[in-house]
């Protein structure tokens, strides 16, 4: 299996090659040359294995050059239960990514147990064990550059925050995340880690990093690489979470499902519509937005017209906070029929005109790709939370009370709908004492989380005190 550019570029890539690189040569995103097969004979094989081995069968599949039993150390190792012991019910310990049943066959597929309670765990901590054994095209010694919301950065951080080979930036929005959030991110002490807390927008930061990795030359003279949700390696691991959520939550191999994923920057989305793709029985994806609504509009109307970074909506979920998501491109190529020359074109217009609308033929096809949209607002978001406490005595955050407010209300009536749950909801307090009058205590390990020393370096959106900041980290000498 080789990779491909969404804008045509065939460099001859291998998924290792492409690990810790963002963009292709054109500067489109990498996508695999086809789509690998799962029968119904391959599905029932799935069955009663743990997410590790599930996991190897859909990576394998993606990562032909890597013999399987080394393949496998990979796997078994990123996913240990023991760095996933944050989940709800002690009896399902074992399992790294349970499903939680609610009324009506909808479930909450829980992926934030990991060790900084966020679904980012699930590819981070494979990477970085991808990374240890050099077995790519990337610099030995590598520092990674990413934009956060949050999670994402506290996530990557800490899978490579103790690593002598191995940088990280990060860029956040200043004044943008919860509390807790800002607390995990910032208090990290290791010295291969730099935070940049931007005064703007998650776009702000998210385009920031575009340039500077777009820039081959610069890229190559750090030795950069990219660590955001846009790596292929990322996408495949969460393909990997939908056929674990299948086999849990099915006991015939066409049974049919909807998931129902927060919007974010697409990939989660992106990576339903691969798992649909290889032949998994979805029946729909539903895709949550909040307020920041970009992708409701299109998946409704075929216009897509995100709001200029200085105009997105500050909200009560503000991971989502996000007007233009960085994976969305790949399911333009695939729903274009891979016209990479189409694709390039529509995003020379959002580059220039800040929006581009598809043909109606080309929208049509939208239409039948199996994804859908809703929208929530904070008033929603209250509502779904304070519902689970009082019917469960449960307590979810604000990003999966978006996810399930659309789940509940669009789900079809007799298919079992599954719901991504992607953070905890420890991370925002003041959501769970409005919504429900309690705090959700703090896990042992974060106990102190409030008064640790935070460092971080505060920075206009400025991109050449950003280059220069960058440049000057990624050159001190490696140990």
């Amino acid at each position: 299996m080789l990779y491909i550019s969404t804008r045509g570029a065939a460099d001859g890539k291998t998924f290792a090659d492409i690990a810790f690189e963002g963009f292709a040569r054109d500067g489109g995103l990498y996508v695999p040359e086809n789509y690998p097969k799962f029968s119904s004979e391959d599905l029932a094989l799935l069955r009663g294995r743990d997410f590790p081995s599930v996991a190897l069968e859909v990576l394998r599949r993606f990562w032909t050059q890597i013999p399987v039993p080394d393949l496998w150390g990979l796997c078994r190792d990123a996913w240990q239960p023991s760095n996933f012991g944050n989940g709800r019910d002690p009896f399902k310990a074992h399992d790294v990514a349970p499903i939680k049943w609610l009324h009506d066959g909808v479930g909450l597929y829980e992926l934030s147990n990991g060790p900084t309670l966020t679904f980012d765990d699930f590819s981070l901590q494979f990477l970085k064990r991808l990374h240890a054994k050099h077995l790519g095209t990337e610099p030995e010694n590598i520092t990674l550059l990413g934009a956060t919301t949050g999670d994402m950065g506290a996530s990557a951080e800490y899978a490579f925050g103790d690593r002598k080979d191995t940088r990280v930036v990060m860029l956040s929005p200043k004044d943008r995340m919860s509390k807790f959030q800002s607390a995990q991110l910032y208090s990290n002490k290791d010295e291969n880690v730099l935070n940049l807390e931007v005064e703007g927008t998650f776009d702000d930061c998210q385009e920031l990093v575009y340039k500077l990795l777009e820039d081959e030359e610069f890229r190559k003279a750090n030795k950069l690489g990219a660590v955001n949700s846009y790596l292929w390696a990322r996408i495949a691991v969460q393909v990997a979470c939908y056929f674990y959520a299948y086999i849990q939550a099915t006991g015939a191999q066409n049974e049919q499902v909807v998931f129902c994923v927060p919007g974010g920057n697409f990939g989660n989305a992106f990576a339903g519509y691969v798992a649909r793709a290889m032949g998994l029985p979805i029946l729909r994806i539903l895709v949550a937005t909040n307020e920041n609504d970009a992708m409701d509009r299109f998946l409704r109307t075929g216009v897509y017209s995100p709001r200029p970074a200085s105009e997105t909506i500050a909200t009560s979920s503000p991971s989502m906070d996000i007007s233009r998501a960085a994976n969305f491109e790949r399911f333009l190529f695939e729903v274009l029929g891979r016209n990479g020359v189409r694709v390039k074109e529509l995003m020379k217009d959002l580059e220039e005109k800040g929006s581009f609308e598809l043909t109606q033929q080309e929208f049509s096809k939208v239409r039948r790709s199996g994804l859908a949209a809703g929208t929530s607002n904070h008033a929603n978001r209250l509502e779904i939370i304070e519902s689970l406490n009082i019917e469960y005595a449960t307590t979810i955050d604000p990003h999966t009370a978006d996810c399930l407010y659309t789940g509940v209300y669009l789900h079809p009536v007799g298919v079992k709908t599954i719901c991504f749950e992607t953070v905890q909801a420890v991370k925002f307090p003041k959501m769970t004492m409005q919504a429900t009058g309690k705090t959700v205590p703090l896990p042992p390990a974060f106990s102190d989380i409030f008064e640790r020393e935070q460092r971080k370096t505060t920075v206009a959106v400025d991109e050449a005190r950003i280059r220069e900041a960058v440049a000057a980290f990624a050159s001190k000498p490696w140990a």
